[in-house]
């Protein structure tokens, strides 16, 4: 079962090689403009860009870190913050709000003489 393989030598003299083979490495050289690392990275986050808007309804709300609240988690620790650091200050606004308008409204109160 075995094959004969026939092997054929071609020889070439120097002036011959010079013509046939490419001894100047050109094919090595690369012939696209380089592109800067900044031009890269600013290409490669509007494809990043691009792919989220495009699947932007098919990631889950939430659920695993492949989710909106994975990233947005994500994104929050990378600014070091966290979701309860915003909802501890929504919480927080929102009862100063409250007291605000508390005030406000006995202010109003007293300079009009009405009382509650």
């Amino acid at each position: 079962m075995s094959e004969q393989v026939k092997i054929q030598k071609t020889i070439y003299n120097s002036k011959d090689f010079n013509n046939v083979v490419n001894t100047n490495f050109s094919q090595f050289i690369n012939t696209k403009p380089v592109t800067p690392i900044e031009e890269s990275i600013n290409d490669s986050l509007d494809n990043l860009y691009n792919l989220y808007n495009t699947l932007y309804f098919d990631i889950p709300p939430s659920g695993s870190d492949d989710s909106h609240l994975g990233i947005a988690t994500r994104s929050l620790e990378f600014l070091g913050l966290s979701l309860d650091d915003l909802k501890n200050e929504i919480e927080n606004l929102r009862e100063e709000n409250i007291g605000l308008k508390t005030q406000l409204l006995e202010a109003s109160q007293i300079n009009t003489g009405t009382q509650v």
